[in-house]
Order: C-alpha cells, then sequence, then structure tokens
C-alpha cells in the first residue's frame, strides 16, 4: 500500500516547512537585534501576546476579511506595527524566508533618516525606526498566507511598547 510512504513524504514535507519558517523568523529577529546593537540599543525579547496579536491581523489580511493595512489602534493597544505584504510568480521564492525579506526592506530605510524626530507619523523611514525604537522592549511576528493568491503572505511585527512617537526620535 502507497499510503505509508506518502503519509511519510507529507509529515516530512510539512516539518520542513515548519522548521523553515521558523529559520525565517529567528534570523529576521536577530538581524533586527543585530542593527540595535550596531545603534547601542538593548535587543528586544520575544512576546507570546505579541505573537497572538500578529497572528490574528496576519490571518485578516490573508483570508481576505481585510485588506493590506495596519490594524486599527483598538486591535493594536500599546502596540507598534510593521506589516509586509509579499507575491511572487514563482511561490517558493515568497515562502522561502518572506520575514526575512521584510526585515530587510523595513532596515534599509535607515539610510533616509538624518536624526530628526518624527514630525507627523508619515516619514518613509518609520519602519526603520519602529525597529530601532529604544523605548521598545519586546517584538513577535506572523505570517499568513492569502487564501485567494497563493504566492501572496502577508507578515506582521509586533512592538511593545510602541515607538514612532511624535516629536521624538528612535534613541
Amino acid at each position: 500500500m502507497k499510503l505509508i510512504p506518502t503519509l511519510a513524504s507529507l509529515t516530512l514535507f510539512l516539518f520542513a516547512a515548519l522548521v523553515s519558517a521558523n529559520d525565517d523568523l529567528v534570523l529576521a529577529i536577530n538581524t533586527i537585534n543585530q542593527a540595535r546593537q550596531a545603534k547601542g540599543i538593548n535587543p528586544l525579547g520575544w512576546s507570546p501576546d505579541l505573537a497572538a496579536y500578529s497572528q490574528y491581523w496576519a490571518n485578516q489580511m490573508g483570508a481576505g476579511a481585510q485588506p493590506f493595512s495596519h490594524a486599527p489602534p483598538e486591535l493594536r493597544p500599546l502596540q507598534g506595527e510593521n506589516i509586509f505584504q509579499q507575491t511572487a510568480t514563482q511561490c517558493d521564492a515568497v515562502h522561502d524566508t518572506p520575514l526575512q525579506n521584510a526585515v530587510n526592506a523595513w532596515l534599509s530605510q535607515e539610510r533616509l533618516y538624518t536624526g530628526q524626530p518624527i514630525s507627523d507619523g508619515k516619514e518613509p523611514w518609520l519602519h526603520w525606526s519602529q525597529c530601532m525604537w529604544s523605548q521598545t522592549t519586546h517584538i513577535a511576528c506572523a505570517r499568513a498566507y492569502s487564501v485567494s493568491e497563493p504566492c501572496r503572505v502577508f507578515d506582521v511585527c509586533r512592538f511593545y511598547p510602541e515607538g514612532n512617537i511624535i516629536g521624538q526620535t528612535p534613541f
């Protein structure tokens, strides 16, 4: 009977996908913490509570219940939020390291920052500054896959306490 080899193959595939996703998450958070360390800022710790909030919002976008957008303030109490979406023609390209891609994009905004305080909350470097906000102590990230577009991924990272406070600088 071919059921056992097929089941074993499926189990191995799912395990590999889980390990890959976990590796991507660890790598992404380590990348943020290395950038923080380079600026003399304490590393962020993981928060299971933020993970639940992040996963909920990623799932909302993945299911098509919400458009790609930031969660309203009442769904992210005292939390900062970075969001990212990716779509690819080859699903492997977007599924392998989507969170690391998001973090790299956010951190690349550093080149746009020249030391000024946040003036209106529309600055083009706010994803970077949220990652670097010195008063932020915790992070969690989550991912959801689109139910309508198989090669589309939504990543959400939540930060506590929130950063990007008007009139202040990240550090």
